[in-house]
């Protein structure tokens, strides 16, 4: 496609800046996370929704498909979980593709004391602490093996025997990684608004530190996690349009791991 200054309809493949929505660099402080092994599928974004989706066995091997961005994760779905747009697929469903994703088992009208309740995987909610949320995240090329290390930086909101036990060291034990969806503080970056680390290898913890005079981090563990020899770039959550991927990720929210490893809700 040629090259036109300034014209978004026209970027195309061009490297080129993008007038009207410019990216910028920081990171939010709230991400969500999840285990590698807990992804069950994942659905492909598609403009023209013609696309298929993804099985996943235990965050294994990916079937090959045909689609316009492989990048593109219109949705993540953990063990345990249903795809609402094939469940209503045959109902007056007036949303359309708009539904979340939800637990199979779970959710209001489910006792959180029954086995049933706690049947599905979970989302895992960060909130960084730290002066820079997520500093030093970042992306790099190793020209020798054709792929991408990606790194993730965070420190702990929190401290503490009780928050080591139930976080940090199921954190740093999992070698089967991680899988964490940022958000970028630019909320008109079309599709990089929401990036995907892990989902290809998974991050794996690499360095973990607790310095406790560290006023910077309030005293509270660093920690990095690595994932290593991922085929793609940049991959981020995407549906179209800003507000329906934060719906997305929101939903995500709603099933999330609270203190007591139960459903937060």
């Amino acid at each position: 496609m040629a090259y036109t200054p300034c014209d978004s309809s026209q970027i195309g493949m061009n490297a080129q800046k993008n007038c009207l929505f410019p990216a910028y660099a920081g990171l939010q402080t709230l991400a969500i996370m999840c285990r590698w092994e807990d992804v069950n599928r994942i659905i492909y974004y598609h403009e023209h929704e013609e696309g298929d989706e993804n099985d996943y066995s235990g965050g294994g091997e990916q079937e090959a498909v045909t689609m316009q961005n492989k990048n593109r994760i219109k949705r993540i779905l953990l063990k345990g979980w249903v795809n609402k747009d094939e469940e209503d697929e045959e109902s007056d469903n007036k949303q359309g593709d708009q539904l979340p994703s939800e637990p199979t088992h779970g959710g209001e009208d489910a006792d959180d004391d029954t086995e049933e309740a706690e049947s599905y995987a979970k989302w895992i909610a960060i909130e960084a602490g730290g002066a820079t949320p997520y500093a030093d995240t970042s992306e790099e090329y190793d020209a020798d093996s054709g792929t991408f290390t990606k790194t993730l930086t965070f420190t702990a909101p929190r401290a503490g025997a009780e928050f080591s036990s139930e976080f940090i060291e199921p954190l740093l034990r999992n070698k089967n990684g991680w899988v964490v969806v940022l958000q970028r503080k630019d909320k008109k970056g079309g599709d990089s608004a929401f990036p995907i680390l892990g989902l290809d290898n998974g991050l794996v913890a690499s360095e973990a530190s607790l310095n406790y005079t560290d006023g910077e981090n309030g005293g509270c563990y660093s920690f990095t996690l690595t994932e290593t020899y991922a085929p793609s770039a940049e991959m981020d959550l995407w549906w179209g349009n800003y507000h329906d991927t934060q719906n997305e990720f929101n939903s995500y929210l709603k099933y999330t791991i609270d203190d007591h490893g139960a459903a937060d809700e």
